[in-house]
């Protein structure tokens, strides 16, 4: 392997952003948008109520990177969507118990998470569903006052100190290589 390749590898490994990048959602509900939510109202206790299905860039814990997705109309609403992310889905938090038990280890900066008790899925008509491994969900959401809300859970992106380690290690193996072919 040449060192200039090595190098180039290098570099764009520890050039790449370990930031996740933000979900993409399909919503075939029409009138219906996706989006990050920006606001000031607390989210969980019916106060945004606007056609807008949200997600919030939450922490990364012993569980994997947090996402928060919530819908909480104007009046009873329902919402069809397929999100996307960067990642693997490795769980997914659905019920008051476990969203409001994993505000203080998951939750956002800034954000105040309501703790009703229609916190999460309550309807029966709600669901969600996605395949082990994959990255894509689909939603069903019918919501009521205070709205839907599930915490979804994906693999953690590398810290940069790993894209470090891995550009180091490539580095020693290129240049034990040059060695190599200067020997033979």
């Amino acid at each position: 392997m040449n060192i200039r390749v090595i190098t180039a590898i290098a570099a764009a490994a520890l050039a790449t952003s370990a930031y996740a990048a933000d979900p993409v959602g399909v919503v075939s509900t029409p009138g219906i948008s996706f989006g990050e939510y920006t606001g000031s109202m607390p989210v969980g206790v019916g106060q945004v109520e606007t056609d807008e299905l949200f997600y919030i860039d939450e922490q990364t814990g012993p569980l994997g990177k947090s996402w928060y997705i919530f819908f909480d109309p104007q009046g009873g609403k329902t919402v069809n969507a397929t999100i996307t992310f960067d990642a693997p889905i490795t769980g997914v938090f659905s019920t008051k118990t476990d969203l409001d038990a994993s505000n203080a280890t998951y939750g956002a900066t800034g954000i105040t998470y309501g703790t009703s008790r229609y916190i999460g899925l309550e309807s029966p008509t709600d669901w969600f569903a996605y395949t082990p491994g994959s990255n894509q969900m689909t939603i069903h959401f019918t919501a009521l006052d205070p709205g839907d809300d599930i915490r979804v859970f994906t693999s953690p992106v590398p810290e940069p100190g790993t894209y470090a380690l891995m550009a180091a290690g490539l580095a020693a193996f290129g240049a034990l290589k040059l060695r190599r072919s200067r020997k033979g």
